[in-house]
C-alpha cells in the first residue's frame, strides 16, 4: 500500500527531473549560441561598423544558430537583444541576452506547462590603430663589433692589440684573415663570415617587417615604415621615407652598414675638420635625434580617419660621442631630445645592444676616458625610451628577437595609450 502511494510522486518526480534537465541542455546550448553571436559585433569585420549594424548582425547571427535548439514543443524564444556599443578609443563591448521557455513533458500533467530559460554572454574588443613606424639605426662604426663570443675572440686573435672590433679605421691596425692575408680588421670580420651588430639591425628589421605583415594581416590595422641611419653629427640619411610598401623597406636595409674612417680620427684620407666623424666623432645622438623629430608628422590616434599613432624605434650600442667638449665624449645620450619627441605624441622603443666594457680593452685612450663612464649608457637610454618599450641585448643575444618583442608590445599597448 505505502508503494502504491509512493509510486505517483516518484514518477512525477523523476519526471521533472527529465524535464529540468532538458531545460539545463538546451541553455547550455543557446549559451554557446550567444557567445558566438556576441563574438561576431566584435570580430575584425565586424569593428569598422557602426553599432546598430554590429548589433544587428550578432542578434541575426544567434537566431539562425539557434535553430538547432528550437522546435514546437520544445524550446521557444521570447526575447533576443543585441547590443554594441563603442568608447572613444575604438573599444567595442558587444552583450547578446536571451530568454527562452522550454516546453515540460511531465511536469505539464501538474500545470507546469514550461520552465523559463535565459543567458547572456558579453565580449570586448579594440580597433588596432592604425600605426607608423620610424626606425633609427646606429650605423656608427662602433656598431661593427661581433655579435658572438666565438666573434669576438677570433677578431681578438687577428692582430697584435687585441682588438675585438672590427675596427672602422681601415689603416690603422691590421690582422691576418681566413686566408692569411693581412687586412683591416673589417675585412677580417668579412673573411670569416662573422655576424657584425650592424648586419644583426638590417636582419632585425627584414624580421620585424614579417612579423608587422602577419600582425596586420590579423588586426585590420594599417602600418607604414620608415628608416634612417645615423653616425657623426651630419651623419643623418633617411634609408627609406615613410611607406606602406613592404619590399621598399626590405630593399632599404640593404643600404644598412657601418661608417669605415680611413685612420683614426680621419673619416676620409684628406681629414678635413668639416667631415662627418671627423676626430672620432661617430656618434651624434643628438644631431640624429632631432633629424628624426623632424621626419616625423604628428601622429592621432589611428582611429576614424585620423593621422595614425606613431612610435620611433632606435637601436643603437648607446654612445654618444658628438662634440667632445673637454676632450671626452659625452658618452650618456642626451634625454632632453627624447623628451620632445615624446612631449608630440610619438612614443619612442629602445633596443640596446650594449657596450660592453671589454670591447675596450687594450686601448689606453679609451680605458681613461670613456670605460670609467660606461655605467651612464643604459640609464639614459632607459629614461629615453616609452614606458615598457625597452630591451638590452648583450653578446650572443638575438637582436631580431628582442625587436620583434619590443614591436608587439607597441602594438598591443598602442590600444590603451593616449
Amino acid at each position: 500500500m505505502m508503494f502504491g502511494f509512493a509510486v505517483m510522486p516518484m514518477t512525477f518526480a523523476v519526471g521533472m527531473g527529465i524535464d529540468y534537465a532538458r531545460a539545463m541542455k538546451s541553455q547550455t546550448k543557446l549559451n554557446g549560441v550567444a557567445d558566438a553571436a556576441a563574438l561576431v559585433a566584435v570580430s575584425k569585420i565586424a569593428m569598422p561598423l557602426d553599432d546598430k549594424t554590429a548589433a544587428d548582425q550578432a542578434r541575426q547571427m544567434f537566431l539562425i544558430q539557434a535553430q538547432s535548439v528550437l522546435g514546437p514543443g520544445a524550446v521557444q524564444l521570447t526575447n533576443v537583444t543585441a547590443t554594441a556599443v563603442k568608447d572613444s578609443t575604438g573599444r567595442r563591448t558587444a552583450s547578446v541576452t536571451y530568454t527562452a521557455t522550454s516546453g515540460n513533458v511531465f511536469a505539464r500533467v501538474l500545470g507546469l506547462r514550461v520552465l523559463n530559460i535565459s543567458g547572456a554572454s558579453s565580449t570586448t574588443n579594440a580597433i588596432a590603430p592604425n600605426m607608423n613606424f620610424y626606425m633609427l639605426l646606429d650605423v656608427s662604426g662602433s656598431m661593427a663589433l661581433p655579435t658572438t663570443s666565438a666573434g669576438l675572440l677570433k677578431i681578438a686573435q687577428s692582430n697584435s692589440k687585441g682588438c675585438k672590433f672590427a675596427c672602422h679605421s681601415v689603416n690603422d691596425l691590421t690582422g691576418t684573415d681566413a686566408n692569411g692575408n693581412q687586412t683591416s680588421l673589417y675585412n677580417v670580420a668579412r673573411s670569416y663570415n662573422l655576424t657584425l651588430r650592424v648586419d644583426e639591425e638590417a636582419t632585425a628589421v627584414r624580421s620585424l617587417i614579417s612579423t608587422a605583415t602577419t600582425t596586420a594581416s590579423r588586426n585590420g590595422a594599417a602600418y607604414q615604415f620608415a628608416m634612417a641611419g645615423f653616425r657623426g653629427k651630419g651623419g643623418f640619411s633617411t634609408l627609406q621615407s615613410l611607406t606602406g610598401t613592404v619590399q621598399k623597406i626590405i630593399d632599404a636595409t640593404g643600404l644598412i652598414g657601418p661608417s669605415k674612417f680611413y685612420s683614426n680620427g680621419c673619416p676620409t684620407s684628406a681629414c678635413k675638420s668639416t667631415e662627418v666623424g671627423f676626430n672620432d666623432q661617430d656618434s651624434g645622438t643628438s644631431d640624429a635625434m632631432d633629424n628624426i623629430n623632424a621626419m616625423m608628422t604628428d601622429p592621432g590616434s589611428g582611429l576614424n580617419g585620423e593621422a595614425p599613432k606613431a612610435v620611433m624605434f632606435m637601436i643603437t650600442d648607446g654612445m654618444r660621442d658628438e662634440a667632445r667638449s673637454g676632450g671626452k665624449p659625452e658618452i650618456a645620450i642626451d634625454t632632453a631630445k627624447c623628451d620632445a619627441i615624446k612631449a608630440r605624441g610619438i612614443r619612442i622603443a629602445v633596443l640596446y645592444t650594449e657596450y660592453l666594457r671589454e670591447s675596450l680593452d687594450n686601448d689606453n685612450w679609451s680605458q681613461v676616458n670613456v670605460a670609467p663612464n660606461l655605467y651612464k649608457v643604459e640609464p639614459a637610454l632607459q629614461a629615453c625610451a616609452s614606458t615598457g618599450l625597452y630591451t638590452k641585448v648583450t653578446t650572443d643575444g638575438d637582436i631580431a628577437a628582442a625587436l620583434s618583442a619590443l614591436f608587439q608590445n607597441a602594438v598591443a599597448t598602442a590600444r590603451i595609450t593616449q
